[in-house]
């Protein structure tokens, strides 16, 4: 086993560029059935995305950074059930189509949701939305793929609870355009929105502001202008109106500057969304031709909003993980993957499948003692924790936590070594500052219940390896 570490390249990750953002995890509500069936009255939602810019970064503090010029082109085309407006339920969304193209200095890459994951829920932690399945798990790609500024599930709460006159201001809850926004806090400036008229029930609204805030622990810059229409009623005072929910139209610009950070690449992009809500619709039945294929080995669930499924790209494993573990690098000698919690850089992680042994000699918490010491070498310090326990699938896990140093810093890693049933094995690292044990908790423990350990596919029969990100 060795420590993997080293630093992000220049990440080609939708989640760095549909909306420049993206976001972190939830609990997990309570599903009393699962999504409605056809002629359920819905909402219909159609959402066009469209952005330009560039991507940069620098593999060194003193060299000037690396760019690469992006566009992106994204369509999405659903049925939606408000079965209830509280922030803490989730909805029904049922997906007709859902894909997005994104080019990166001519080079173009195309993310489709699949026809299994057409039918899912959206969960709302805060101002955050949630997409998840009730019954599997999103892939990674799918779950980027989904996470969009300006989530039509949040449109209805731009308007305020009190009713105004035409020409009155108000201020958007900072929030939620944190949640609009999908960065993860405001910090300074904000999104201002002026009833513009009301006409034959309906009224106009303009909003505009810049606001600078933060997201996966870097600073971004964003400008927004946009408008929206609306259903409205009289207000109780004369003059008024209550805009009630059933926001129809939205139409927003946004022009952000990010940083690069930990997990993902700076950027400099103007994008443009135009959404359509269709109220009193009938819940269609979903064509999956205009879906891509059914994604196999598609873990089974329950589903956990704020999860996602990664598989290793000869299939030697499939691993349900929390979403905030950002993955840096992956290719066919694992994938190694960054926690990041509300914008705080927690821990390091790698995931390396071993070679077949007998499964009915696992390794031992001696055998995998020493080799935890061999690895680490000068910059092992002692033996802080050593267990071995078994999974209810059968499964045996050696934990080993060492204390040591890393040029001149304290760190603590945390090793396990998997066995299963038919001996396939992997070997599971984590590396964190002490300061960081509290925030990291039993992430180790939660990842190593998410993975499952599989035969390798023929190298002929996969996916290419992914690009080192």
């Amino acid at each position: 086993m060795s420590v993997v570490s080293g630093s992000p390249g220049l990440v080609r990750d939708f989640a760095a560029v549909v909306g420049g953002l993206v976001v972190f995890l939830a609990a997990v509500p309570a599903l009393a059935e699962g999504p409605a069936t056809e002629g359920s009255a819905c909402c219909r939602v159609e959402y066009q995305l469209a952005a330009d810019g560039e991507l940069f970064a620098s593999a060194d503090p003193d060299a000037a950074p690396l760019t690469q010029t992006i566009s992106l082109s994204a369509s999405f085309d659903f049925d939606e059930l408000l079965d209830d407006p509280d922030a803490s339920a989730a909805i029904s969304r049922r997906y007709q189509a859902a894909a997005a193209t994104l080019t990166i200095d001519g080079e173009s890459q195309r993310r489709e949701l699949a026809a299994d994951a057409g039918s899912l829920f959206v969960a709302v932690e805060g101002t955050t939305p949630l997409p998840f399945l009730a019954d599997g798990f999103l892939s990674r790609s799918e779950c980027e793929l989904l996470d969009l500024p300006f989530d039509p599930v949040l449109l209805d709460r731009l308007s305020p609870a009190e009713a105004v006159a035409e020409g009155a201001t108000w201020t958007i809850d900072a929030d939620l355009v944190a949640g609009l926004l999908a960065i993860d806090t405001v910090e300074t400036g904000s999104l201002e929105a002026t009833l513009d008229e009301v006409a034959g029930g309906t009224g106009q609204v303009s909003f505009e502001g810049t606001v600078h805030g933060a997201v996966d622990g870097v600073s971004t810059r964003i400008a927004v202008n946009g408008s929206f229409q609306t259903p409205v009623s009289p207000g109780e005072a004369s003059d008024t109106w209550q805009l009630a929910a059933g926001l129809a139209q939205l139409e927003v610009s946004l022009a952000e500057r990010r940083q690069a950070g930990w997990v993902a690449p700076g950027l400099d992009v103007e994008a443009t969304i135009r959404i359509s809500r269709i109220g009193e619709s009938t819940l269609r039945p979903v064509e999956t031709a205009r879906l891509a294929p059914t994604l196999p080995n598609r873990p089974a669930g329950p589903g956990r909003p704020g999860h996602v499924w990664h598989q290793h790209p000869h299939g030697r494993y499939s691993l349900a993980v929390d979403r905030r573990w950002r993955v840096v690098e992956d290719g066919p000698n694992g994938v190694v993957m960054r926690l990041v919690d509300r914008g705080m850089l927690v821990a390091q992680c790698s995931i390396l499948p071993l070679p077949r042994g007998d499964a009915d000699s696992p390794a031992t918490v001696d055998q995998v003692q020493r080799d935890v010491e061999r690895s680490l070498g000068s910059q092992f310090g002692r033996i802080a924790e050593a267990e071995s326990l078994s999974r209810s699938d059968g499964t045996r896990v050696v934990r080993i936590v060492a204390d040591g140093t890393a040029e001149g810093q304290p760190f603590r890693w945390i090793h396990h070594v998997l066995t299963d049933p038919q001996g396939y094995r992997a070997a599971v690292t984590c590396m964190l500052e002490p300061a960081m044990l509290e925030r990291f908790a039993v992430a180790d423990s939660e990842l190593v219940a998410g993975l499952t350990l599989l035969p390798d596919r023929p190298r002929e029969a996969s996916r290419p390896a992914a690009t080192p990100r």
